[in-house]
């Protein structure tokens, strides 16, 4: 757990940095919220999946599987930390408004991406162990990628709930938004690539 802590911690940090130390601190905290509370949400839903594909991967052995994948996804994201910090540094200050609202898709895409990555990228690690766990390849390929979905969904929304992360244009820095529960992530991302293109 202090793998998750360390590495989402510093990674959130410099996702919150460009709006300032109180942001980056304010990430930091909410990153590694994000991978708790997907554990506690989908270590439940991963058991009853596990059971329910045939894979004999009940609840326990599910969130032993989710901490190691979400501890090497940390130890990556971590690792990427220098790098999220300098595209931040870099990140030109755009006096118009449509600028302004450029970067911040491109900030929020990139970041969705590298999180994305680190995520697959973790979770792929264990996609041998749970075959050889399950009580046969296939339903352990099957089990593997239905957990792999339900994390990115799930992580994609808790992430929305506890936005800002890093603050859109107009608006002030806060932990969290007073309206967490209006719209979805997947509205932002779209709203973000049409701000890009």
């Amino acid at each position: 757990m202090s793998l998750i802590v360390l590495g989402c911690g510093a990674y959130g940090f410099t996702i919150g940095l460009r709006n300032g130390l109180e942001m980056g601190a304010y990430v930091a905290i909410k990153l590694p919220l994000i991978i708790f509370i997907t554990l506690i949400a989908n270590g439940l839903l991963n058991g009853l999946l596990g059971l329910v594909l045939g894979s004999g991967i009940g609840f326990r052995k599910s969130v032993q599987f989710l901490l190691i994948g979400f501890a090497i996804m940390s130890v990556i994201l971590g690792a990427l930390s220098p790098v999220s910090f300098f595209v931040t540094l870099n990140m030109p200050s755009s006096a118009d408004v449509a600028g302004r609202f450029a970067w911040h898709g491109a900030s929020l895409l990139m970041h969705t991406c590298l999180i994305a990555f680190a995520g697959i990228t973790a979770h792929t690690q264990l996609l041998h162990y749970v075959r050889e766990f399950a009580d046969s390849s296939r339903a352990g390929t099957h089990t593997f990628f239905a957990w792999l979905a339900g994390n990115l969904f799930v992580g994609a929304q808790i992430s929305w709930n506890l936005r800002p992360f890093f603050v859109s244009p107009g608006l002030n820095v806060e932990f969290l938004r007073e309206d967490p529960f209006n719209g979805n992530f997947y509205e932002a991302v779209i709203v973000a690539l049409k701000n890009i293109f």
